[in-house]
Formats: structure tokens, C-alpha cells, sequence
């Protein structure tokens, strides 16, 4: 960079212009509000659901004084614990939003200061103001997870490591000290930030050996704040037992991007797999967090070294998704919040990422190099590639659109540059970016496609099922997104299962109402309600055996599709009279074959996890049943002797240990 673009940037570290700080902070006021207005009416902005209900549900066990997971952390707790606080002050779901909206104005001029001690003063305008009108940030920012708090101690603690650079006699090592502080903080709820600090290292070691203040050591004091801050968490997890700096899940993130199934864009959702990983991982001998990581890295460091080829195929699509305009979807889909919602900010022709992306990436290649933008530069590249071993969500990739920003902003004010003094370069680049563009907006992997949208359904399916604060369940809307997201996405295990185990609760109601009518003979009455429960049931059969299919080592789907089976069975049962006769042979078989239907999936489930006890107490009932069955015939007689065998047949054992 030349001399005088250096003098104007220690100018600016000198005297900080706040008139443009206020222009800034008014234009991210102004996109958060035009992203708020439309997206507060969203379901999505009222009841939290995935990762947010998480954190909603430990805040809540916080103030209660109730343990939450008495265990090393699984994840970072930083949402957990600030969510508690401001519960404590009073606040709902949207206030909590709003605030959290409020830092995300914060980190605009956070990243505006950072910009002046690095950039020219109109480079570092343009690109803080990139960033504050940047439309994805206030979508992650009104999420109930760490993003928005993380993002702002990231730039915090950059901005403080670049003035303890620039001036380091003046309280420079109390100013990189506070810099780890702030960067440990960011680590309590984004732990992979800590990888910016052999970035920090490596550069600081680079400027002492080019004799440039303030030398490699400076280092240590960073290092030093940032254990400090992290240690409360190190600290809880010793206490149970394991060594993990802060939480557990980097074994689980590397399974999810490396694995059978893996499509580098998807996290594992709390559900079907979820639940037949863990089991898995404790059948194996690991219960603790810790335990868990460790074997879920092995697991898929196992299968990269297995599969090279779907691995680096893997790790292509990783690379593009990255640098990609679409936006992968990471517990809300923003897509769903733009055609469903309204929220206009987060529609395809708003400036956003597809706009963004390939000139910032351009920015990374083009723009000169300098001790503070080589900073700045490789902050983001090892961010980035940082990403890659994992999936590549768009949430992960959020907090670096702020630098990405100024460097899309330096590109800008190059490319005007050489469009005056250098038409070589000035082509080179052009043609770059454009090539950019036509890469980052093509939907190369279909994210497009309505099946992406089925995960919402899914969420809203959820949130219909259960009551939060004043909102109580609403079970037809409830069913009616989840038949949704089954339809959208008929591979979807999650959709399939839930919307089974809702039909099978809703006819669970009538087929008991059923028994008690025709125990007092009332068998007239029972009419209207078998017709409504058997469609039901069958319904609810289909799904669970669907999701089985899907996933065999769904223990919940094959115990659902178990009771499903039963009451079908039940409803058979009534049929035969209380004087049966040789005419209710039809109905007595048709109760045995559902109590057969019923042994088989229950025993599936006590099969894949032989230490639950609801299958086999499954199995008792529908055992006790199917032998209440009337011999009225021949026929009737030998399916009960088949049936009664296959109810005799031993189970697995109840404490398995399966070998890796």
C-alpha cells in the first residue's frame, strides 16, 4: 500500500469519526428494522425452536435452580447462560430478539472502527456500511443462540489487538490481554473463533522478525486473557470428569460433514438420528460428552480415510456451497422467512450475499498486500477454510461477512483505480469477479428446491404441538404442517416419525373410549369412533413404518408402528360379539394379524435398544390381548398357536455392549 494511504489510516486511528460511526449505526438500525417489522410475526420470532429451544430450556433450568446437564458441556454455554439473565430482568422471546438486533448494530461499528486502523478512511466507510445493510446478519441475530453476542466480542477483540499493534507502549499489553478476554468470551458460544489465534501468533511472530513492534511475544498476554475467560467452562467440565476447553460437539460437527449421509450443508436435528446416534455411541461404551466427541471424530476420521473419493467430493461441494449465494438453512431456513413471511431483506433480488460474496472474494485475491490487511485477510481465509471439515450452513459462515465486507469495498475502490492507471489489471480483475458471479449464484446443488423448505414445516409442526408462554398447542395446524413436510420431503425420517407418533395420539383417545363402550355393551355408540380412529391409525402405521424404512435403527418409529399395530388390533377385537360365533371369524383373525404386525415392531424396538423398557411392556399387552382372543375356529386356533410362538421367542438382552 503507499505511503500516503499509510497516513491516512494512522490519521484515522488518531482521531475516529463519529458522524460517519452515527451513519453507519443508522443504516444497520434501518435494515434490522426492515428486516423485524415483516419477520416479528413469524412463528419463527415467537415460539424458539432447534438449537434456540435448546437454550431456552437451560436458561430455564438455570433460574429454576434445577440441573440442566449434569455432565461436561455439550454445547457452548454462553446462550444458555446470557439467555438466563435476561430472563431474570424480565425479558420475553421478542425483547431478547430486539436486543439482540441492538448488538448486532453494535458490531457495525465495531467493524467500522476495525476498518479505519486498516483501510483508507473511504474504503473503511464504504465497507462498514456494506456490512451494516448486509440482510443475513439481523436474521442470525434475531435467533435465540450466541451469533449476534459472539460476532460483536470477535470484533472487539480485534479492534483491541489492532490499537495494542498500533500504539503498543500505550497500555499495549493490557489491550491484547483484554483482546483474549473478549475472544475467549466469543469461544464460550462459538468455540471455533479460538482458531484465530495461531493466525494472531503466526503474525505477530511475522512483524518481530521484520523488526516491526511489537514483536512475537505479544502473543502471550492474548493467549493468557483468553484461558482466562474460557476457564470457568474448562473448569465445569473437569468437575464432571473430562478434559474439554469448552464443549463437546466438534466430534459430532465433523461426523455431521463426514459420514454416510453427510450432504455438507446439514446438521444432524435433534431427532430420529440424533437419538440412533446416541444410542449407538453409549452402546458402545460412550456416555460422557467428552467420550461421545472423541468417538464421533474417530468414526469419521475412519470414514475419510475409507472413502477419499466421496470425501473430496465432499469437500468440493463444501468449498462452493461456501462462497455460494444460497444461503444453507441452519434451524430456520431464511428462504422460508422470504416467500413464506414476507421479510422482503432476505429476497433474492435484495442486495445480499449474492452480491457480496464474489466481490469480497475477489477483494481476498486482488487487493495489495499490507501487514494489517495480510491480518485481516488470513483471519478470514482460516476462518473459512476452518469451516470446511464441518458443513458448510450459512450460520457458520455469518460472522465473517463483516470483514469479507471490507474487503469487497477495497476491491470496489481498486477496480476504479486501475480502471484509470492500469487496464491490464483492471481486466484481469473484472474478469474475475465476474467469473465469481456466475459461481456464486448458480444453485449449483439445488438448495432452491421446495424440498428444502420441508425442514420448516417440520419446526412449525413442533412448535403447534407444544405451549410456550401464553400460546397453547393448536394439533390440526400441528398435523396439517407436518403431512406438509412429509409431502415436500417424503425422505425426511423427522416429518415421517412426528407426524405418526400425532396420529397415533389422536386416535389413542378414541380406540380407549371404544373399549369402555363396548365393555358396557354400548357397541353402537363405538361405531362413529372406530370409523374416525382406523383411518387414523393407518395413517399413523404408514408414517412410522416409512420413517423405519428410512432410518432401521429408529427405535421410537418401530415401537409407534408397535402400538399402532395394537390398537388396530384393539379395534378388531371389539368386533367380535361378547357371544362369539363362528361370523366373527373375519374380525378375530383380523385382531390376531395386528397383534403379530404389533409383536414384530415392538420387537424391533427392544431389539435396537434392549435396555428400554417401553417395547417390552409393549410386547406383555399386546401378548395378554391376542391370547383374549376367542378360539371360535379352527382357523381362529391355529393363528393364535402362531401367534403365541412368536410372543414366546427370547428377547435381547437388556445390557448389550456392542464392539466397535
Amino acid at each position: 500500500m503507499a505511503s500516503s494511504s499509510r497516513k491516512s489510516i494512522a490519521k484515522a486511528a488518531a482521531a475516529f469519526p463519529w458522524r460517519q460511526a452515527a451513519i453507519v449505526a443508522a443504516v444497520a438500525l434501518l435494515a434490522r428494522i426492515l428486516f423485524w417489522l415483516p419477520a416479528s410475526r413469524s412463528l419463527f420470532m415467537q415460539v424458539p425452536v432447534v438449537d434456540a429451544s435448546f437454550f431456552d430450556q437451560w436458561a430455564r433450568a438455570l433460574i429454576d435452580g434445577r440441573p440442566f446437564e449434569t455432565q461436561a458441556f455439550f454445547k457452548p454455554p454462553l446462550a444458555g447462560y446470557l439467555l438466563a439473565a435476561l430472563y431474570r430482568l424480565g425479558l420475553g422471546m421478542p425483547a431478547v430478539l430486539v436486543l439482540q438486533l441492538s448488538v448486532g448494530i453494535v458490531t457495525s461499528v465495531l467493524t467500522f472502527a476495525v476498518a479505519r486502523l486498516v483501510f483508507s478512511p473511504r474504503i473503511a466507510f464504504a465497507g462498514a456500511l456494506a456490512a451494516a445493510a448486509l440482510p443475513i446478519l439481523p436474521f442470525f441475530e434475531a435467533q435465540m443462540v450466541a451469533e449476534a453476542w459472539t460476532m460483536a466480542l470477535a470484533q472487539g477483540s480485534l479492534l483491541l489487538f489492532l490499537q495494542a499493534v498500533i500504539a503498543p507502549a500505550r497500555r499495549g499489553n493490557l489491550r491484547f490481554a483484554a483482546s483474549g478476554v473478549l475472544l475467549g468470551l466469543a469461544a464460550l458460544g462459538r468455540p471455533n473463533v479460538l482458531i484465530v489465534l495461531p493466525v494472531l501468533g503466526v503474525w505477530l511472530w511475522r512483524q518481530g522478525r521484520a523488526g516491526a513492534a511489537p514483536g512475537r511475544r505479544a502473543i502471550v498476554p492474548v493467549v493468557l486473557g483468553c484461558l482466562f475467560a474460557i476457564s470457568p467452562a474448562t473448569l465445569h467440565n473437569l468437575r464432571y470428569g473430562e478434559f474439554v476447553p469448552v464443549s463437546a460437539n466438534f466430534g459430532v460437527n465433523l461426523y455431521t460433514g463426514n459420514s454416510d449421509g453427510a450432504d455438507g450443508v446439514s446438521a444432524i436435528p435433534v431427532g430420529v438420528r440424533w437419538d440412533g446416534l446416541q444410542l449407538s455411541a453409549r452402546q458402545r461404551g460412550a456416555v460422557k460428552p467428552g467420550a461421545f466427541s472423541d468417538l464421533m471424530a474417530s468414526d469419521s476420521l475412519k470414514w475419510m480415510a475409507a472413502h477419499p473419493g466421496q470425501e473430496l467430493q465432499l469437500l468440493l461441494k463444501k468449498t462452493v456451497l461456501l462462497l455460494n449465494a444460497r444461503e444453507g438453512r441452519n434451524n430456520i431456513n431464511p428462504r422460508w422467512l422470504a416467500e413464506k413471511e414476507g421479510v422482503f431483506v432476505l429476497a433474492r433480488w435484495w442486495p445480499g450475499t449474492w452480491l457480496l460474496l464474489p466481490l469480497a472474494v475477489a477483494g481476498l485475491i486482488f487487493v495489495p498486500r499490507d501487514p494489517r490487511v495480510e491480518l485481516l485477510r488470513w483471519l478470514v481465509v482460516v476462518q473459512a477454510a476452518a469451516i470446511l471439515p464441518f458443513f458448510a450452513a450459512a450460520r457458520f459462515r455469518a460472522p465473517l461477512l463483516p470483514l469479507a465486507a471490507l474487503f469487497a469495498a477495497a476491491f470496489v475502490a481498486k477496480c476504479l483505480e486501475w480502471r484509470r492507471v492500469d487496464a491490464r489489471r483492471f481486466a484481469l480483475a473484472a474478469g474475475t469477479v465476474a467469473a465469481l458471479f456466475v459461481v456464486g449464484n448458480i444453485d449449483w446443488y439445488g438448495l432452491g428446491a421446495p424440498r428444502w423448505l420441508a425442514q420448516d414445516e417440520f419446526n412449525l409442526g413442533v412448535i403447534n404441538m407444544r405451549p410456550f408462554g401464553d400460546r397453547q398447542p393448536d394439533l390440526a395446524q400441528a398435523a396439517g404442517h407436518l403431512r406438509r413436510a412429509t409431502e415436500l420431503d417424503p425422505g425426511d425420517v423427522d416429518a415421517h416419525m412426528r407426524y405418526g407418533a400425532l396420529l397415533l395420539m389422536q386416535a389413542r383417545a378414541d380406540v380407549d373410549r371404544v373399549g369402555s363402550l363396548a365393555t358396557a355393551g354400548r357397541t353402537g355408540e363405538a361405531a362413529p369412533l372406530v370409523a374416525r380412529a382406523a383411518p387414523l391409525l393407518e395413517q399413523a402405521a404408514a408414517h412410522s413404518a416409512r420413517a423405519l424404512e428410512i432410518y432401521p435403527r429408529s427405535h421410537l418409529s418401530a415401537l409407534n408402528l408397535g402400538l399402532c399395530r395394537l390398537l388396530q388390533g384393539e379395534l378388531a377385537r371389539v368386533q367380535v360379539g361378547a357371544t362369539p360365533t363362528a361370523a366373527d371369524e373375519p374380525a378375530a383373525l383380523s385382531a390376531l394379524s395386528f397383534y403379530a404386525q404389533a409383536a414384530t415392531a415392538l420387537r424391533t424396538a427392544a431389539t435396537i435398544d434392549p435396555s428400554w423398557k417401553d417395547p417390552r411392556q409393549g410386547l406383555q399387552d399386546a401378548r395378554r390381548r391376542a391370547l383374549s382372543v376367542p378360539a371360535i375356529t379352527p382357523a381362529v386356533a391355529a393363528a393364535l398357536q402362531r401367534v403365541e410362538a412368536q410372543f414366546a421367542a427370547p428377547l435381547p438382552s437388556a445390557s448389550p455392549r456392542v464392539s466397535s
